[in-house]
């Protein structure tokens, strides 16, 4: 049983980040196990820290009507 399932194509928005080459080799060897690109691996990942962290959710919910939009994301 894999952890993050096959790859649903859906669309996307371009972001860059930069990446221990270590943790690039495991990401590039991931995709090759789940037969999966780079971005979906990325933002699986990401949806199961942000559905795991109890902190989070909590953090969230205090947030009143706060929505991000593309570019308040970017400017950190």
């Amino acid at each position: 049983m894999t952890y993050i399932p096959k790859q649903i194509k859906r669309e996307r928005e371009r972001i860059e980040a930069k990446l221990d080459r270590e943790l690039i080799a495991q990401l590039e060897q991931y995709c090759l196990y789940l037969e999966s690109d780079r971005d979906y691996i990325i933002s699986q990942a990401l949806q199961i820290a942000f559905q795991r962290d109890k902190g989070f959710a909590e953090w969230i919910k205090n947030q009143p009507g706060q929505v991000l939009d593309k570019n308040s994301a970017r400017s950190r």
